[in-house]
């Protein structure tokens, strides 16, 4: 009967205060590394977006550069805006500042024939993008050739 007893009293031990302390500050700490990591993923998920749409503008762009005639090639915009919405609220979030520059052809020797019958245009996307209170700037550039007579006829040396 006695061996009953001490038996009774041992299923009603519980955890003492320090042990329960422990725990929750265990938890705490685990609980903070998740939501912070939570966090810090989604902060990566903007910044790779905003870039993905940087290159977006750019290639959009450089297409529009490609059709263009020879004389439509000076007649080109030197600045433009261009605006990414992410469709959660519809307003315009991040603006994406650009400029347009035509140079001559710099991979081209000045020996070559046909030197001034090709040019150089680059395209560059600036913008600013928030994390947290800090605001940091981005750049991307490209940059594509446009001739004369189309590529096609200085590459492979066919004429019309």
């Amino acid at each position: 009967m006695k061996l009953a007893a001490v038996k009774k009293q041992d299923s009603y031990r519980g955890y003492s205060m320090v042990e329960v302390m422990v725990a929750v500050f265990v938890l705490a700490i685990v609980m903070t590394a998740l939501f912070s990591g939570i966090a810090q993923g989604y902060s990566v998920l903007n910044t790779t977006r905003e870039n993905l749409r940087a290159t977006q503008i750019l290639t959009q762009k450089a297409e529009a550069v490609r059709l263009c005639t020879w004389t439509e090639l000076t007649s080109l915009p030197a600045n433009f805006i261009d605006y990414y919405t992410d469709g959660s609220d519809g307003r315009e979030n991040i603006a994406y500042y650009g400029t347009i520059s035509v140079g001559p052809a710099t991979a081209i020797p000045d020996s070559v024939s046909y030197y001034d019958k090709i040019v150089a245009v680059t395209i560059t996307v600036q913008w600013t993008n928030n994390l947290g209170a800090n605001q940091i700037p981005h750049e991307r550039q490209i940059q594509t050739e446009s001739a004369y007579n189309g590529m096609v006829n200085y590459i492979y040396g066919y004429t019309k």
